[in-house]
Order: C-alpha cells, then structure tokens, then sequence
C-alpha cells in the first residue's frame, strides 16, 4: 500500500480517529514500522534476523494483520532508531490495537475478509458508497435487512438471520455520535424501485433515505442515477470508498459481491475506483432532486 495515494484529498484530515477501532490502529501501526524500515533501507528479513523475529511475522505486523506485544515493539523502536516521541506514539496505537472489538464476537459467522472490512469501517471518517441493486447497508431499515437476508440468498441460513441483522444495525451506531461518519452514497434508480420485502417494507425503506438527508444533509449525501442518464462508468458494480482521518492511512475500497469479496489496498487500482465514482456522481441528479425521486417513488409503494 501506499501511504501516498490520493494524499490531496486526505492532506485537510487531522483530526483523531472518530471511532475506536482496533483494525485501524494496527493497520497505521504496521504502516509506520514499514516506512520507518524502508527509511532505513532495511529488508523485512534483514529486520527479523536483527530483532529475533522471523520474517513472516514482521510482514504480518507491517500489513496490520498480526498483534504485536510491547516487548517485540521495543525491540523493533532499537532497532529502527525510532525517536522518543515516535516510540511512544506507536505504543499508544500498539496498546489501542489489542483492545477487543464489537465485531469480534461474530467471528464464527463472517469470513476474515469481511470482518476486517467492518473494522475499517469503524474507524473511517467518510464513505463514499455505489450501489446499484440494494440500499447500502448503512442505510438500510431493519425490515428492508431482514427481506433481503431471506430472500433466497444461499449462504445465510435461516438461523444466521437475526445475528447479521444485529450487525448490520451495530454498523449504523457510526452515523450517530458525536464524530458520526460522513457518507456519500449513490444509488441506481432501480435500487428505489425494487420492492424487497413488498410495497409496505420498501416504502418504510425509502422514507428512512429521505429522513435521513432532511435531517442530516451536511452528513450524509444520496443521489440517484435516473434510468435516463443510459451507460455510465460504475453501472454494474457495487462498491464502497474508505477515507481515513490519519493522514497517514491510504483509502481502501471494499467489493462485495454474490460470491466474495475483496478489500483493494492497491493504490492505482484505488485511484480508478475514486475516479470512477466522480464521473458517476456526476451523472446523478442533485441532492435535491434525488430526495424528491425519493419521495416520489415512496408515495407508489401502495
């Protein structure tokens, strides 16, 4: 990953993270040992072998995947030379990486991919967010989760149901608070129109999009693709757009698909999601005549 990509648009966020999230803390950890290393034209091996420390296991430090005790920290501050200040900033992010998060204890129902994406997503500070067959599950009303957990999906059984809805809606505790997560979500037309759980569970669903953007318009952004604007850059794929509020930390992109899924740390590959966004936010109605689609479309729903 590099720490460099997409730096303008991150360049204007200082401030701490607005969530605590151990999956962040870890990543920014890993991040700065790796750059420190590099600094010093260091090779992983040759870090390992001065540490007593095997290779794998600093990689697996370095990419925020394996926890790493005081002891082991310290060694590595010697061996890097790091600078007292430094030191101590990086055992206040190794200390805020062991804590025990809320996602954890769902580790036997969602892949690993998936539950690192949920601790990215704790620990972001905008979303920006495509989707063009289902309402982001940010967004999504508890009825309107449950009709599409039970609307024939296979690998979600029936007993499952009602702990990934507890998911999804712990998830949503981030659009509230006092450093609530920014989201800029677009939708498709045919998301508003797809009766998922019938007309009464739909309308509900999108009277909650249009509270939402009344109630919070500097926070939370929906526009819509109308049918009319034909071909567009994102048309088919889902995805989401992660923005940190280190500066230190590069966007990430999460896909989801039928079948699996994918946390996309590249940054050129990041860099053409971001652009792919813009053009399609581009060709969406504005705010204000996205909310009245909204409304409009609620009102069919009888």
């Amino acid at each position: 990953m590099s720490a460099g990509s997409s730096g303008a648009s991150r360049s204007r966020r200082s401030k701490p993270s607005p969530a605590e999230s151990p999956t962040v803390q870890a990543w920014e950890l890993g991040l700065r040992l790796r750059e420190r290393r590099e600094e010093l034209g260091m090779t992983a091996v040759a870090a390992g072998r001065a540490t007593g420390i095997a290779q794998a296991y600093v990689s697996g430090v370095e990419a925020g995947k394996v926890k790493l005790p005081a002891d082991r920290l310290a060694q590595l501050v010697q061996v890097y030379e790091i600078e007292p200040d430094d030191a101590a900033e990086l055992e206040q992010l190794r200390e805020s990486s062991t804590k025990r998060a809320w996602w954890h204890q769902y580790s036997q129902l969602f892949p690993a991919e998936f539950l690192r994406f949920l601790g990215y997503e704790a620990g972001a500070d905008h979303v920006r967010s495509y989707q063009s067959d289902v309402i982001d599950g940010l967004l999504q009303t508890e009825a309107y989760a449950r009709a599409i957990m039970r609307g024939g999906n296979t690998y979600v059984r029936l007993t499952e149901v009602n702990r990934r809805i507890a998911v999804r809606m712990a998830r949503q505790t981030r659009l509230t608070g006092d450093n609530p997560l920014t989201l800029t979500a677009v939708f498709g037309e045919g998301v508003l129109r797809q009766q998922v759980g019938g007309p009464t569970v739909m309308r509900d669903q999108l009277q909650h999009l249009a509270t939402l953007v009344t109630k919070r318009p500097e926070q939370i952004q929906i526009r819509i693709v109308p049918f009319t604007a034909g071909a567009y850059p994102a048309l088919g794929g889902p995805f989401q757009i992660l923005s940190f509020p280190s500066p230190r930390l590069p966007e990430l992109v999460w896909q989801e698909i039928l079948t699996s899924s994918d946390i996309i740390d590249q940054s050129g590959r990041v860099a053409d999601y971001v652009i792919t966004f813009e053009e399609t936010l581009e060709r969406a109605l504005s705010s204000d005549e996205s909310l009245a689609l909204i409304r409009r479309i609620a009102k069919e729903m009888t």
